[in-house]
């Protein structure tokens, strides 16, 4: 037989679950900032919804009845969800704060450093920095948005370019006194250090280059960060992106084979879902990272 009770309505549930959890209308009234007689009120329409009593008026102790034990379990789920769905959608939609994902290497040499500026030029806006190695979901997760180094489009999500993308090789600058290429031989004896380990840039390098040797050793490492540390540790080559490898080449940590850069297909994007109450705060951190990402574009890049 079908059940011809609809659900009672959730705004009685507060009052029920506070006189739940305290045993008492008094007290459930001034958790609630209400009156004890409005409780009771609350309670008895709720009762007539469901059609059984949920507590138990003969002691002088307020006690939930079976039923009101079991309805209790439903309430308190339910208004744990509510309110935590509640929170969610107001930090989505209404909240100031803008959650970013990136790479821990452009985080530390980019963003951190300057964050102060940001906060200064735009203090309705609460950034919130997230390192992350993976390709993170936007959609499935808190974050509001996220730098990424690639190619667009990526399903579901808007992205806006902030910089090109150019390669060049580096090194310590007492590594290439120790190990120069003149010649095409020299590669030979080089350690090459790779640093993505889902794409072989250095094959894709002897392929634009027209160069395939086997070099003296190979370096591997899971993260973009860990390959640069290794070069600048005198380690070996590794393959430098610019605009985010611009501090180590000016500080004198690392030294470029050749300033001829090379444009590369890849660019770093800034990543959103979509909502439409944000789109200012993109907006106005996408044009901060573009002036964070410029860089002297060399007129000889290949």
């Amino acid at each position: 037989m079908l059940n011809k009770h609809r659900s009672p309505p959730i705004q009685y549930l507060p009052a029920f679950v506070a006189a739940a959890r305290h045993n008492s209308f008094k007290l459930a009234a001034a958790q609630l900032n209400i009156t004890p007689s409005a409780v009771s009120q609350q309670i008895k329409t709720l009762e007539s919804y469901i059609g059984l009593p949920l507590f138990s008026r003969q002691k002088r102790e307020l006690q939930l009845t079976q039923a009101g034990n079991s309805f209790f379990q439903v309430a308190e789920v339910t208004l744990a969800h509510y309110e935590s769905g509640c929170l969610h959608f107001f930090e989505h939609y209404l909240s100031p704060t803008l959650k970013v994902s990136m790479i821990p290497y452009i985080a530390n040499e980019l963003i951190i450093p300057k964050l102060a500026d940001f906060q200064e030029q735009h203090p309705d806006i609460s950034l919130v920095v997230q390192t992350s190695m993976q390709l993170e979901n936007l959609q499935n997760s808190e974050l509001d948005a996220a730098i990424r180094f690639g190619t667009p489009p990526w399903p579901e999500h808007n992205a806006e370019l902030i910089s090109p993308a150019q390669s060049c090789l580096v090194a310590h600058p007492d590594y290439w006194s120790k190990h120069p290429i003149s010649e095409r031989e020299d590669w030979q004896n080089q350690t090459l250090i790779h640093s993505r380990s889902n794409t072989n840039d250095w094959q894709r390098l002897m392929d634009s280059i027209q160069n395939q040797f086997s070099p003296k050793r190979e370096l591997y490492f899971d993260s973009y960060d860990a390959g640069i540390r290794a070069a600048e540790a005198g380690l070996g080559i590794a393959i430098g992106i610019l605009p985010i490898i611009k501090n180590k080449i000016a500080q004198g940590k690392l030294t470029a084979l050749s300033e001829r850069y090379v444009s590369i297909e890849e660019g770093f994007y800034l990543v959103t879902k979509p909502n439409d109450s944000k789109q200012e705060a993109y907006r106005k951190l996408a044009l901060w990272l573009k002036k964070l990402f410029i860089y002297t574009n060399p007129d000889n890049s290949l």
